[in-house]
């Protein structure tokens, strides 16, 4: 019976790590599944899509790249497509600023539905820009799935109803509806093609080629892998720095998308980053002071590298007996010449800072201050403060006492108050130097009973003073 009891507690054993290691096994390598990617056309329909282009009218040409390039993602995994066509339903004349139909709803493998459509479509009315971007918010299936939604606008013209596209399309983005928008235009003249820079990424094609190279281009960066290596470089612009946080915060938005602490390896290669490649970043760098590189407009279906000069040193503030202050013991840290407060910097804790001069307060009593320390490459920067003193304040009475630090010309600066309720005994740490000590009780009827005494303390010292005896 024992050697069957054995044999089951083992058996138990043995299935219940079996099934524990395969669960945290299947675990650790299950792959996390691709973000569904929903890429909405907004076709230019409008009367002016029928004017001549090389050879062909613009509609004509618009409707046979845009057909082939969706035939050539049907079978793209994870992507759903969807067409929204404006100005093709009314006559120009009645200048229907509504004119705006989602055609072809979203759907995987939907190519030959879209193509049907294009086929099929009259270019005649006007161009409501700004108010198809807002019915396209309706397009979008809420459904609760974790999607990028990217919108590709293709037009010939400018807004014609007194939108305001711009407006429309950051508030939008701004409410996370979707990334930033491309645009692609059909010969534009160049006077207006400035305002769709404002609305999106705005690709403007002068030739029939170049409209089919630029919309193969949106595609590639809308669904090609990106990557990005941030390269951190010291003051010889070598890529030696690392394991600083970081943030690429979207610029519309103002929301950090990604929140990393950068990685070299041991041989000094940076790790490459997948990074959506669409929104405009603002890269921050969390240096002490941290470093925002604006701008950062990354492309999308290629490896991108961004260099950000970034050179370090360490700053070491040195103090024995540091922890005889009762309360938490750092300095105040500045740039110097400039006001902000950078960090308080906790005593005998080393902290990285960009190259450079600084102003360091520490927080003893009186404080000790360090108005121009260097800061340089790749070292450390030792500052020592003198050990404090212990005080003993002795005391029964109930009043008003204070302490000054005296400074080498004689003059005076006020250092701390004692508790106005007397305190038997009170233990605190002063620097090293001469002090005036003034105290007057409470009970006392004017201010000429005001006691004082001067006292000196040396660096580890002690000092005990009964206010009885001043």
């Amino acid at each position: 019976m024992k050697l069957n009891l054995r044999f089951l507690f083992v058996f138990l054993f043995v299935s219940v790590f079996s099934i524990t290691f395969l669960s945290s096994s299947s675990f650790a390598q299950k792959k996390q599944v691709p973000q569904t990617t929903r890429l909405l056309f907004v076709l230019d329909a409008s009367g002016s899509m029928n004017s001549t282009w090389e050879g062909d009218t613009r509609i004509n040409i618009a409707r046979q790249i845009l057909s082939d390039m969706i035939d050539s993602i049907a079978n793209v995994p994870y992507v759903e497509v969807a067409v929204r066509v404006y100005g093709h339903q009314y006559n120009f004349k009645q200048k229907n600023c509504q004119d705006s139909k989602l055609e072809v709803p979203f759907g995987s493998r939907n190519n030959d539905q879209v193509r049907t459509m294009l086929d099929g479509l009259q270019p005649k009315g006007t161009t409501p820009i700004a108010y198809s971007l807002e019915q396209a918010t309706k397009d979008f299936p809420n459904d609760g799935k974790d999607t990028r939604n990217v919108i590709v606008m293709i037009t010939d013209g400018i807004e014609a109803c007194d939108g305001d596209p711009c407006a429309i399309s950051r508030g939008l983005q701004e409410k996370g509806v979707f990334l930033k928008p491309f645009i692609v235009g059909m010969g534009i003249e160049p006077k207006y093609a400035k305002g769709f820079d404002c609305m999106g990424r705005f690709f403007n094609a002068k030739t029939s080629r170049q409209f089919k190279g630029f919309l193969q281009e949106v595609v590639k960066q809308t669904l090609g892998k990106t990557t990005v290596t941030v390269e951190l470089l010291d003051e010889n612009r070598q890529p030696k720095e690392a394991n600083v946080h970081m943030a690429f915060v979207d610029q519309v938005t103002k929301k950090a998308r990604y929140n990393i602490v950068h990685f070299r390896d041991k041989g000094g290669k940076t790790d490459e980053l997948d990074i959506d490649a669409i929104p405009t970043y603002d890269l921050i760098v969390y240096t002490t002071p941290a470093i925002v590189q604006k701008n950062v407009e990354i492309i999308g279906g290629r490896h991108n590298v961004i260099k950000v000069m970034t050179p370090q040193g360490k700053l070491n503030i040195q103090q024995k007996g540091s922890l005889d202050y009762s309360t938490g013991h750092s300095a105040i840290i500045q740039q110097r010449g400039k006001t902000k407060i950078l960090v308080n910097q906790q005593v005998n804790e080393p902290h990285n800072y960009l190259i450079g001069n600084y102003r360091v307060e520490v927080l003893t009593r009186p404080t000790t201050v360090f108005e121009n320390v260097r800061i340089n490459q790749g070292r450390t920067t030792s500052l020592k403060v003198a050990t404090p003193a212990v005080v003993t304040i002795l005391n029964k009475l109930s009043g008003y006492g204070s302490i000054y630090v005296v400074k080498p010309n004689g003059s005076e600066e006020w250092v701390m108050n004692l508790p106005e309720k007397g305190i038997p005994r009170t233990n605190f740490a002063l620097q090293p130097g001469r002090y005036r000590f003034v105290f007057r009780s409470s009970e006392a009827n004017d201010s000429s009973y005001s006691k004082s005494t001067f006292f000196n303390l040396s660096e580890g010292g002690t000092y005990t003073l009964d206010i009885l005896r001043l």
